[in-house]
């Protein structure tokens, strides 16, 4: 694997976990989520950030792992 497609996949991983630590912070509703600004903010931003990385994930890794994808 790349270090690139490595340190891509790092972020990832810490986004994630970003998303669960607003859940946590926030609470696992989506009343909660809906009617507040900064727990949708920070959620989005982190799958804006997750989908522009996988983007950036080389051709080879996407290759190697095409059958993860197809799920």
């Amino acid at each position: 694997m790349k270090p690139s497609d490595l340190q891509r996949l790092a972020h990832i991983k810490q986004y994630c976990e970003d998303v669960a630590d607003a859940i946590l912070t926030f609470g696992n509703d989506f009343d909660a989520f809906e009617n507040n600004r900064h727990f949708v903010n920070a959620v989005s931003m982190c799958i804006m950030q997750i989908g522009e990385l996988t983007g950036m994930l080389s051709p080879e890794f996407k290759e190697q792992n095409a059958l993860l994808w197809d799920r």
